[in-house]
């Protein structure tokens, strides 16, 4: 029965245009998804013995500042692409996990108390959460290598932003400006630009 709905999902034009998942990725989620129902029974032993009322999809390519995201509606669960193939299978794991959870607990529980509670209750939720890290500096880093994340710093506190887009020219750290000056924009505190040797983004606009 499974085969049959691989196929199925694979011929679908619906998922073709929706970044659909390869054979490959659709059985490893299969196999974290028994896994996880056998080691949370309490929260998803009541779940469908496999996951084929769950519709699964990539995010969009080039995909930074999200890893995974739930589509109620349809019962969609997007991942981001490079977490199938990644060193450590817990991070998939533990991404599926808190996907899972979001249709488990419905759409108006968000990220409250109670969500987060039942997350970290997962007794590999500890390593699962380092190894994320570790994740989220990779696809950062090599954002900023293909030039679509781009790193700041502020000169005075020495606080690092990350951004999927250039900042303006004259952008200055906002917490230096409020609480040193304020509140009001001062040269001083203007954004450093660390992919571009380290000049401030004034001098980068002036050349």
């Amino acid at each position: 029965m499974w085969n049959s709905q691989l196929k199925e999902w694979g011929n679908s034009s619906l998922l073709k245009q929706q970044n659909r998942l390869s054979i490959d990725h659709l059985l490893q989620l299969r196999e974290v998804y028994g896994n996880l129902r056998f080691e949370r029974k309490e929260i998803f032993g009541g779940l469908p013995y496999n996951p084929s009322w769950i519709r699964f999809r990539y995010l969009k390519k080039g995909t930074v500042r999200t890893l995974g995201l739930t589509e109620f509606k349809t019962t969609t669960i997007a991942l981001h692409s490079d977490i199938f193939d990644y060193s450590n299978p817990l991070v998939l794991k533990g991404l599926f996990h808190h996907e899972l959870l979001h249709l488990v607990l419905g759409k108006d529980v968000g990220h409250n108390r109670l969500f987060k509670r039942i997350e970290e209750d997962w007794e590999e939720y500890p390593e699962y959460f380092r190894e994320r890290g570790k994740f989220v500096r990779a696809i950062e880093e090599t954002a900023r290598k293909n030039g679509k994340m781009f790193r700041y710093e502020c000169p005075n506190c020495m606080k690092v932003l990350l951004r999927t887009r250039k900042m303006k020219p004259e952008s200055a750290c906002s917490e230096c400006c409020n609480k040193l000056n304020a509140g009001v924009w001062t040269d001083s505190y203007v954004l450093v630009n660390i992919d571009n040797g380290g000049e401030s983004l004034d001098s980068l606009h002036d050349q």
